[in-house]
């Protein structure tokens, strides 16, 4: 059994991946957030800098992943990621977010199987590296999405990961498990489960009606509860250590996003993204985050952390248990 992190747009950085992999683990593989193609005959450098070997830690496993809709652009940019020593491309056809949907990518793209598979003609040709594909149930409804395994089932893929979930949903509502089965039972590729894990009785529940997979993709519920994939493994870290290991991860990310943006604003706007998923646990009257919307210079920020990461601190079951 395999878990991966998925890619979530301005937060699973290369800080952040490696401060994750060093102060947690549990993830066998991390797939960085997208990059977006464009017609281009020499790919710059810039649009790679997140995923380039000197950015991070060799000992993570980097699944670069790639959005855009034209098989051709995405051939220009997956072989210059190859040729930075990647195997695997990710192709995302799971965004659901509308400003990548009303161009016909991401999910948007998931009504259109004659789209993917000129995509695909183009992508899968003559390659130096082996495309997986991240995608939805279907953009309005599953229907769409098995047309879409159909499809794929042509194609020398590495693996398909499927998000539970349509891409009208975003992530509200909840996942359809039977829809996932169907869809999943057609794959003749490797699938990995991806949807609301955020609990080990999550993934307990979830693993026990797909026994047949065995990946699966933790997004959100890592960023909220960092030792949930070590602990689907059976590595549970003792109550008295969680603190220290929390604050030491804070620290480097803290330490990673301050020699990166000017100025305190922009420092406390980013450290703001990082507690909204990890003060889900640990404040949960919400409190700390009130606070912190407020919060303009570094002085007061590191006050306010101090006073929910201290000794005497009240930490949560969900973490401490």
């Amino acid at each position: 059994m395999k878990i991966f992190l998925a890619p979530l747009q301005g937060m699973t950085v290369a800080g952040y991946r490696n401060a994750f992999a060093r102060h947690f683990g549990g993830i066998d593989a991390y797939y960085s957030p997208f990059i977006a193609t464009s017609e281009v005959n020499k790919v710059n450098k810039l649009l790679l800098k997140d995923i380039l070997p000197e950015n991070n830690d060799p000992a993570v496993k980097l699944i670069p992943q790639i959005l855009g809709n034209n098989g051709m652009q995405f051939k220009v940019f997956a072989e210059a990621i190859s040729n930075l020593g990647y195997y695997e491309i990710n192709w995302n056809i799971g965004c659901p977010y509308p400003t990548v949907t009303s161009k016909k990518k991401g999910a948007g793209m998931l009504p259109y199987p004659d789209m993917i598979k000129s995509f695909l003609d183009k992508a899968c040709s003559g390659n130096s590296y082996v495309v997986t594909v991240k995608m939805r149930l279907g953009m309005e409804s599953p229907e769409e999405g098995m047309r879409v395994i159909e499809v794929l089932n042509d194609y020398p893929l590495g693996g398909v990961i499927i998000h539970a979930r349509t891409g009208v949903q975003k992530y509200d509502g909840n996942v359809d498990l039977e829809a996932f089965i169907k869809m999943a039972s057609l794959c003749k590729h490797e699938i990995t489960y991806n949807g609301d894990i955020f609990t080990y009785e999550d993934y307990q529940r979830i693993s026990m009606r797909i026994p047949f997979v065995e990946n699966f993709m933790l997004g959100r519920g890592a960023l909220i509860n960092p030792f949930l994939p070590s602990e689907i493994k059976g590595n549970i870290a003792a109550p008295e250590n969680k603190i220290d290991i929390i604050r030491a991860f804070h620290n480097e990310i803290f330490d990673y996003y301050r020699n990166r943006v000017s100025g305190d604003k922009h420092l406390c706007d980013k450290m703001m993204e990082f507690w909204s998923y990890m003060s889900v646990n640990l404040n949960k009257d919400g409190k700390f985050m009130k606070k912190l919307k407020k919060c303009r210079n570094i002085s007061h920020y590191l006050e306010l952390v101090n006073q929910l990461l201290g000794t005497d601190s009240v930490w949560t079951d969900a973490i401490l248990s």
